[in-house]
């Protein structure tokens, strides 16, 4: 047996070498996460690009593939969309904050319809922006814009996250700033805003001044861009209601000493999409005197379903439109292209499903616009032909886009019912040469649909071309401004 003297000496020993694996430990940890300006390995790098999405990042959406929530519902619009970056705990996070912009947005809308006799209309639209700062920490942005029929006005805010991509966590000001930050953040903040503003009355100034004073409820609301620091304001914050929801952009030079985090060395490079050589399509015999229907398929691309969607057309020797949103096609080029590449019609459907009747006309044109920059940096032509978002169109948006309206003959509300059997004898039970025939490619029931849509037709003698392949078919010109919803012989 040992000796009390020798069990002692052993409990000493393993007890140092406890205290010292634990401080070693602790010691691994701080250098791993919590070391202010530590560079990723070329591991670490390399493990978390495979992990995360950069399908083909542009100035301000650099990281994560699009998702969107769309109904096709002018009532009751709703159009959200937002980043997936791929890491579980950051993903969900963000769709905790989605779901509580739709559950929010539906209270709100009870509350509303309880406070008068009227149908009560409501608009949600939900976009981003994301950004990487450094090699590990990336910020999203969801800009929100609200509107109620019993608003004189919408409501426009914006929710800014900040997150450590190899933790998967979110960050707070204490982990990105240090030192004097509050009154860093203060000094920068009413610096960007008197050099955008210029003088300001008294009111606002004493507005201003409150909104922006050194404390830790004034930022909040923040992120990191590749080269700032952006806060983000409340409507009515720091100037009156009526001017929107602000944003003060503060160089991180201005900020020497004050971050805690490495701002350079990007986990990717961010660039613009590489060149693609794309083959031509085969051109596709049409008989004028068979009967003929435009498939047509809005709110793409969709990496599953689109594919889906794609591969039935091939299969049936068919051609259709896609009228596809501007703020998806980069995180899906690969599918826009594939779509070009076998002969099918790109359209443009608005830069985020906006509603073009609310907007006005330099709104319209951004979203129109944008959309085509980024279809004809990904293909050799812009879309020729427009679907407006929820079938809305008005003087306005007639005088602002100089393209062809097209809607639709026959609709089959896929995206209400996300029933393929409903879907399928929607189009089944109405079809009639040179129908429009409106569908969406974001729902698997809409792919299982055209599973039993397109051998019934094709058996019937139908044959499946583009819009503009059925307009040209019946000798219709398609003139800018002008509406579009079928093509009878």
């Amino acid at each position: 047996m040992r000796s009390t003297k020798e069990l002692r000496s052993a409990r000493a020993a393993i007890f140092i070498g406890a205290i010292l694996t634990v401080l070693a430990a602790a010691a691994i940890f701080f250098v791993m996460h919590m070391g202010d300006n530590k560079n990723l390995s070329e591991r670490e790098r390399q493990a978390l690009a495979q992990t995360l999405y950069f399908p083909n990042p542009s100035e301000n959406q650099q990281i994560g593939e699009t998702e969107s929530i769309v109904n096709n519902d002018p009532d009751h619009a709703v159009s959200i969309h937002y980043p997936v970056f791929g890491i579980q705990a950051i993903d969900l996070q963000v769709l905790e904050v989605v779901e509580d912009l739709q559950k929010g947005h539906r209270e709100q809308l009870g509350q509303e319809q309880q406070t008068t006799a009227t149908d009560v209309q409501s608009d949600l639209l939900v976009d981003y922006q994301s950004y990487m700062a450094g090699d590990r920490t990336a910020s999203m942005v969801l800009t929100v814009k609200e509107q109620f029929s019993t608003w004189s006005n919408a409501r426009d805010r914006t929710i800014a996250m900040v997150f450590d991509l190899l933790e998967g966590r979110q960050l707070g000001l204490g982990d990105i700033f240090q030192n004097d930050y509050l009154e860093r953040l203060s000094e920068g903040v009413r610096k960007s805003f008197r050099e955008s503003s210029g003088n300001l009355s008294a009111t606002e100034t004493e507005q201003f001044l409150a909104g922006t004073t050194p404390d830790m409820d004034n930022f909040q609301n923040f992120a990191l861009t590749t080269d700032a620091v952006r806060i983000y304001f409340e409507q009515g914050q720091i100037f009156p209601e009526q001017d929107g929801a602000p944003m003060a952009e503060i160089p991180y030079e201005d900020l020497a000493g004050a971050l805690r985090i490495r701002t350079e060395g990007p986990l990717l490079s961010v660039a613009a999409a590489p060149e693609v050589e794309l083959t031509e399509p085969e051109p596709v015999a049409v008989d004028p005197g068979r009967p003929m229907v435009a498939l047509t398929f809005d709110d793409g691309p969709h990496p599953i379903v689109t594919p889906r969607i794609l591969n039935l057309l091939k299969q049936y020797n068919a051609r259709a439109t896609f009228f596809v949103l501007g703020n998806r096609v980069d995180s899906y080029a690969d599918v826009l292209q594939r779509e070009y590449t076998e002969g099918h019609e790109i359209g443009n459907h608005s830069y985020n499903h906006a509603s073009l009747s609310k907007l006005d006309a330099q709104e319209i044109a951004f979203q129109v616009q944008e959309t085509d920059e980024r279809i004809s940096h990904l293909l050799p032509t812009a879309p020729v032909l427009l679907r407006p978002p929820y079938g809305a169109i008005n003087d306005a948006a007639r005088e602002a886009i100089q393209k062809p309206f097209v809607l639709w003959s026959i609709d089959t509300q896929d995206w209400k019912n996300r029933s393929s059997g409903a879907i399928a004898s929607e189009v089944l039970e109405k079809v009639k040469d040179g129908d429009i025939i409106l569908m969406h490619d974001l729902y698997a029931a809409t792919a299982d649909a055209c599973e039993v849509i397109l051998p019934a037709l094709a058996a019937e003698g139908y044959q499946f071309v583009t819009v503009s392949e059925l307009l040209e078919k019946r000798d219709i010109v398609p003139a800018a401004g002008q509406v579009y919803t079928h093509a009878t012989a």
